[in-house]
């Protein structure tokens, strides 16, 4: 996997096998979108019979999409490789006529754990050092090579 114009996007704190080199900080993607008449009019009548209202699914899969690519873009900006505790979150403005649809996490610099690393009692999971004969990891937990 390169690293070098590929942003990895994560929800977790870490990324098993990278340790982070450098935090940059926090980065965001957003977008606002509305449906319009013709949209609101096919959702109320499916909303009538009940179920899955599928246009409003398209919409918010849409919104999903362009906020994570416009928060891989800031991240891209800022110089990082990756993306930790990646959280979304949505709003309804405007008396519920559009909805804004945000990304945001912990932009960092991550760089593979080489097996020397591993070998030395580094964690492949969180980069942590510990003793060679430990068989978990002190700060995350996970188990080691």
């Amino acid at each position: 996997m390169g690293l070098s114009s590929e942003i990895i996007v994560v929800t977790t704190p870490t990324i098993a096998g990278y340790r982070v080199v450098r935090v940059v900080g926090p980065v965001y993607g957003m977008t606002i979108r509305s449906r319009g008449i013709g949209g609101k009019f096919v959702a109320g009548i499916q909303s009538m019979f009940g179920g899955e209202i599928t246009s409003y699914v398209s919409e918010l899969e849409n919104a999903r999409r362009e906020s994570l690519e416009r928060l891989m873009e800031n991240a891209r900006k800022v110089g990082a490789n990756a993306v930790l505790n990646t959280d979304f979150e949505t709003s309804d403005i405007l008396q519920s006529t559009a909805i804004v649809f945000s990304s945001y996490g912990t932009a960092v610099v991550i760089a593979p754990i080489g097996q020397e690393e591993a070998s030395k009692g580094r964690c492949s999971n969180c980069g942590a050092q510990n003793v060679q004969e430990a068989r978990f990891c002190t700060k995350c937990g996970s188990a080691l090579q």
